[in-house]
């Protein structure tokens, strides 16, 4: 029996709920130069309870993540003034404990390849399916906490 997106974004908030995620959860970015794919993945993140904060420029990220503690960071691949893997390795470089997650319109195995050996806890092709996506922010989140 398939499992439906609504019981996904239920068990979500349940687990959120448990782990102490709507309160004291660390903090979740966004990163992307689309701001339409911004705000969808901010409405997915909302509709299970998640907060996060929104970028469209690569290097306002950065100044933010050296102020501030990141749990995870999702990040377009393709932006016009910095790529995600560029970005990737500069995050790497100040806050090395956030997570990332890579999304891109246009898969390359060396660049998915390359996200990978450089510490992504996961990628994917736009366009993503949300059940998967939410189990990759599950996963970090749940890691940011210790319960995994």
């Amino acid at each position: 029996m398939p499992i439906l997106l609504s019981q996904i974004r239920l068990l979500a908030f349940i687990a959120a709920y448990c782990v102490g995620w709507l309160n004291t959860a660390g903090i979740i970015c966004l990163l992307d130069d689309d701001p339409s794919m911004l705000r969808a993945l901010d409405r997915l993140l909302s509709s299970v309870g998640l907060h996060a904060h929104l970028f469209s420029e690569p290097l306002r990220f950065l100044s933010y993540v050296i102020c501030n503690s990141v749990a995870l960071v999702v990040i377009d691949i393709w932006m016009s003034a910095m790529s995600g893997l560029e970005v990737q390795k500069e995050l790497q470089a100040v806050s090395p404990k956030t997570r990332v997650i890579i999304m891109t319109g246009n898969d390359d195995y060396s660049l998915r390849n390359a996200a990978i050996q450089a510490g992504a806890i996961a990628y994917f092709d736009k366009p993503f399916d949300d059940e998967a996506f939410l189990v990759a922010v599950h996963q970090a989140m749940a890691s940011e906490n210790g319960t995994c």
